[in-house]
């Protein structure tokens, strides 16, 4: 019985641990996840991000090594597996059960349903657990330890970059005329009339997938009719597969082969601004100012 209830609780520490180091690597989906929830804005979910990873670890150290600080790592635990089960069930009843939780980042999928009967599991394992109080010594101190670490260790292996990078004043004339038609409806966009926003992305760039992310988060929030993805891939297979990790639904024209950087330039991501062919304002990178982008958008 005695080893039972080490293996239980040992189970569900572990799988604290487990579910914030695996959100941390990419930490971004997590993030726009509060976006999307309306509880945070761009500029300030990468530390609500964090520090819900942090309490994960901090919940999970202080289980595993048996240190319940007078049952309220207990009721820390209990509280957040139920606040977790809610915000699951939402997402069961508002998307459906065809989508991967988040639960775990991006290490294992899971679908609400299967999260929420995990939590289950962990809510009865808890339960059952038999918990040792310290009155003294080094054990009754260990939770601001684990604290201390847990919360640290998350902002410094993965540090907080701020959505605030301002674009770069510009007045360029271009020519998009060589860009084919827009992939899959074979369309052709005028880039020389209207105001217009081109995203610039690469399959194989991480940054870029992040940065897309961004925009279908505002793309689910409002609407959005003058932004062009261009993206540079290889095969049919990479570029889908793109997209699909984006989750965008945004016009997208596909550029094979170095044309793409002719057009795009060497730093990706890069995102321009055009007034009838002029391009106004540009932002590299993933974290440029949500807000000052969103200013342009139609």
């Amino acid at each position: 019985m005695i080893v039972l209830n080490h293996l239980l609780r040992i189970i569900v520490g572990l799988t604290f641990i487990l579910s914030g180091l695996a959100k941390l690597y990419p930490i971004e989906p997590f993030e726009i996840i509060f976006v999307d929830l309306g509880v945070s804005n761009f500029l300030f979910a990468p530390f609500l991000a964090r520090f819900i990873i942090g309490f994960e670890i901090f919940i999970g150290l202080s289980i595993v090594f048996d240190s319940w600080f007078k049952d309220v790592i207990y009721k820390l635990a209990l509280t957040s597996l139920g606040v977790f089960s809610a915000y699951l069930i939402f997402l069961l009843v508002t998307v459906g059960n065809n989508v991967d939780c988040g639960c775990f980042g991006s290490f294992l999928e899971m679908t609400p349903f299967e999260s929420i009967l995990k939590n289950v599991v962990l809510i009865l394992f808890l339960l059952f657990i038999k918990r040792r109080y310290h009155n003294r010594g080094v054990f009754l101190y260990l939770p601001i330890l684990f604290l201390v670490l847990a919360f640290t260790s998350t902002f410094l292996l993965n540090r907080v970059g701020l959505h605030n990078l301002q674009g770069i004043e510009v007045n360029e004339k271009v020519d998009f005329s060589g860009f084919p038609a827009l992939y899959q409806s074979n369309q052709k966009v005028d880039f020389s009339k209207g105001n217009k926003i081109v995203a610039f992305f690469s399959n194989s760039c991480s940054h870029c997938l992040n940065a897309s992310r961004i925009f279908a988060s505002i793309g689910n929030a409002q609407d959005v009719n003058n932004l062009y993805y261009v993206v540079g891939a290889k095969t049919d297979g990479s570029l889908n597969e793109f997209l699909d990790k984006s989750d965008s639904k945004f016009p997208i024209i596909w550029i094979k082969g170095d044309k793409f950087f002719r057009y795009s330039g060497g730093r990706l991501p890069a995102i321009v601004y055009l007034e009838d062919g002029v391009i106004k304002k540009k932002w590299f990178g993933d974290l440029f100012d949500v807000d000052e982008v969103k200013m342009y958008m139609e």
